[in-house]
């Protein structure tokens, strides 16, 4: 089977590769991550949504085009998958070229990051951001990656979105919420090379995410017990119902 980049491919049969490696437990609601080798011996990753009875598995397959659609308009980049296709096989998944690298949760176990590497990871998001694209998920430490020559790379963009979707200051606070994905990371991992005013910056304006059912309900909570704080709460809010409800309409459009 073909790895070149294109709509439609066949995907490689993850079952029948017995050397395939699980990167992510599969949770019902989570997409399931291989590695698997193609006859050419180069690996890659099938990402599979799950498959559920409608009107969920046309959800999740709204899900895997959306994340395609990000993927294909970052593909370009250094620091991001290539060779990305939809798979003709299995409509709710999605292949690329293997990204090289460790994750920065694991790096932190074999002896830190190396020079500069946040330095250059802001920078990436710039580029990111001049493409078109907030990733919305960069304070994970599973969604980027040390590659070999010391570079970071970024993965999974199931939470991607156009900046052209978000208005005015939506767009704003969406590049505020990755500059503090970053700063997150850099705090953590590698905080002696980070620069005092990041360091203010950082503590001054860190929030707890909210986009877990539980954190969302408990920011409910806080925002009717504590009137004081709910303006503060209330625009991270207001984008997590836009992004719900923006995704059922990706569902309703296809």
């Amino acid at each position: 089977m073909s790895s070149r980049s294109g709509n439609f491919l066949d995907c490689l049969d993850v079952s029948a590769q017995q050397g395939g490696e699980s990167e992510r437990a599969q949770r019902w609601h989570k997409p399931a991550t291989f590695v698997v080798e193609n006859p050419a011996g180069e690996k890659q990753v099938v990402k599979t949504y799950p498959s559920f009875v409608f009107p969920l598995t046309q959800y999740f397959r709204a899900l895997a085009r959306h994340e395609y659609r990000m993927l294909k308009a970052v593909e370009g980049l250094s620091f991001t998958p290539n060779d990305v296709y939809r798979c003709t096989d299995r409509h709710g998944a999605i292949q690329y070229r293997h990204v090289d690298g460790v994750p920065l949760k694991e790096l932190g176990k074999r002896g830190g990051v190396p020079e500069d590497f946040f330095v250059k990871l802001d920078a990436s998001v710039q580029q990111l951001h001049k493409s078109g694209v907030v990733h919305f998920d960069l304070g994970n430490s599973g969604n980027v990656l040390c590659g070999a020559s010391g570079d970071p790379k970024i993965i999974d963009f199931g939470s991607a979105v156009f900046f052209r979707l978000l208005p005015g200051i939506a767009g704003d606070w969406a590049r505020k919420k990755d500059r503090m994905g970053v700063l997150k990371l850099w705090y953590r991992f590698d905080r002696d090379s980070m620069p005092s005013t990041a360091q203010a910056y950082y503590r001054a304006n860190y929030r707890k995410n909210i986009y877990t059912p539980k954190r969302f309900v408990k920011a409910l909570k806080r925002s009717f017990l504590k009137p004081a704080r709910a303006y503060e709460d209330a625009l991270p809010m207001a984008a997590i119902f836009g992004l719900f409800f923006g995704l059922m309409a990706l569902v309703s459009m296809f």
